[in-house]
């Protein structure tokens, strides 16, 4: 059965190609309610990269890290966006390869799938909201004592996000990225409870659908996620 959707057009939908639901459910799941809806392109992406990354790996580790930009920063913020990507995933694999001998190290390219959204604009048009996937399996090794690998993670997230914006900016940076309790959601799809694990995840994270209104050319770009290559 197709699933139907409760959805709406308005004027401003139009100029940005996107389409309102008021649903409360998509695919099944349940869905986070915002009196203005939510975008059905961003839940079907936001569907996508969580199904890829449950399809390659059994159990996930989701981190939620908010992001900031210097309030003058005025470079290209996408172009930081894949650089800090790219620069998070090398370095993870490689701090993955120093704790995995050659026998136990299978996979020695993981992929770090994620999903970002700008926040209203009535904050700041340089905060973002960022969703970030990990495989949990081989990222439990990172981290010691006290310093457990969840929050090693978090940590390693927020040093390299004031790294790149740093190297974009010119001048020093820190505690631009952050996360309130360091502790991230876990999707264990070979277990008993995972329909619930994913319901509830799927609740939390479709809030990265809302619309963002904007103001300037940039309609396109507040919303972004990964893709894996062809």
């Amino acid at each position: 059965m197709i699933h139907q959707l409760n959805v709406t057009h308005s004027r401003s939908d139009a100029l940005n190609h996107h389409t309102i639901t008021h649903d409360r459910t998509f695919n099944g799941k349940p869905l986070y309610y915002f009196e203005d809806g939510l975008v059905l392109e961003y839940l079907e992406e936001i569907d996508r990269v969580l199904n890829d990354a449950l399809n390659q790996y059994p159990r996930i580790f989701a981190a939620h890290i908010n992001l900031n930009l210097p309030s003058d920063f005025e470079g290209g913020y996408l172009a930081v966006f894949a650089h800090f990507f790219r620069i998070l995933e090398s370095e993870t694999n490689e701090l993955c390869k120093d704790k995995y001998t050659g026998r136990t190290y299978q996979n020695p390219q993981t992929v770090i799938r994620y999903i970002w959204t700008e926040a209203s604009v009535s904050t700041s048009d340089h905060h973002h909201h960022l969703i970030l996937l990990f495989d949990r399996d081989l990222f439990q090794n990172l981290g010691t004592g006290r310093e457990g690998w969840g929050r090693f993670l978090y940590k390693k997230v927020r040093k390299t996000w004031d790294r790149v914006v740093e190297a974009s900016y010119s001048q020093p940076c820190s505690g631009l990225a952050y996360s309130p309790t360091n502790e991230g959601f876990e999707l264990f799809s070979d277990t008993e409870s995972f329909p619930l694990q994913l319901n509830e995840f799927f609740y939390r994270i479709s809030r990265l659908a809302k619309p963002v209104p904007k103001s300037d050319d940039n309609r396109n770009k507040s919303f972004g996620c990964s893709h894996d290559s062809p």
